[in-house]
């Protein structure tokens, strides 16, 4: 497996422009904060009491995660 985190961020960073690539980089690489990810792709908040792009961020994470599954299961990662 640790082999394949190379591959796939890679396959990453061919598939999102840079600025999805880094937001990519930082929530599940680098481990920073929703917060920080949030403030660098410039989401703001009306809502009060809200995290700012709380919803933006979400939407992120879904299409990562999608994405990480679509190349595991159509490229050979792994092997």
């Amino acid at each position: 497996i640790e082999d394949a985190v190379p591959k796939i961020q890679e396959k990453m960073k061919e598939s999102f422009n840079s600025r999805y690539y880094n937001a990519f980089r930082m929530l599940f690489i680098e481990t920073k904060s929703e917060e920080e990810v949030a403030h660098y792709m410039g989401y703001k908040t009306n809502e009060k009491n809200r995290k700012a792009g709380y919803k933006q961020i979400k939407n992120l994470k879904d299409m990562f995660r999608k994405k990480i599954i679509d190349i595991l299961s159509n490229e050979d990662i792994i092997y």
